[in-house]
């Protein structure tokens, strides 16, 4: 974390004191010197979608917002909560580049185009 000024500092303090006792113990386990209050919220997935129809290129930072971009891309009318759960766990899998949903992708883009073969034979 940067250096702090000293009013900065008086600030963090005092917040830490107005934490309750389970709130303070989380940041202790952590480190209070590592902890930053004054970290600014991430961009919400609207404006980074609003930033890219300009063209400009933008990062996802989390599998949930894969997540999102899924659902707001594709227009699915009727869907179940299973599904929901599948599609978060997938994207957060896969942006975390985990084995197992690394090999359920890949397996699901050969399914679709073994599948298609299949009906072209037909």
């Amino acid at each position: 974390m940067a250096k702090l000024t000293p009013e900065e500092e008086k600030k963090k303090r005092d917040l830490f004191e107005a934490m309750s006792p389970r709130s303070q113990n989380r940041i202790l386990k952590k480190g209070y010197e590592e902890w930053d209050p004054f970290m600014l919220p991430k961009e919400p997935l609207g404006y980074k979608l609003k930033q890219e129809a300009k063209g400009e290129k933008v990062a996802l930072d989390s599998g949930h917002e894969l997540y999102e971009r899924f659902f707001a891309e594709r227009k699915i009318p009727d869907y179940s909560a299973k599904y929901v759960k599948g599609v978060l766990e997938i994207a957060q899998g896969l942006f975390r580049d985990q084995d197992r949903f690394r090999g359920m992708y890949d397996f699901s883009c050969w399914y679709e185009k073994w599948r298609k073969q299949r009906e072209e034979e037909e």
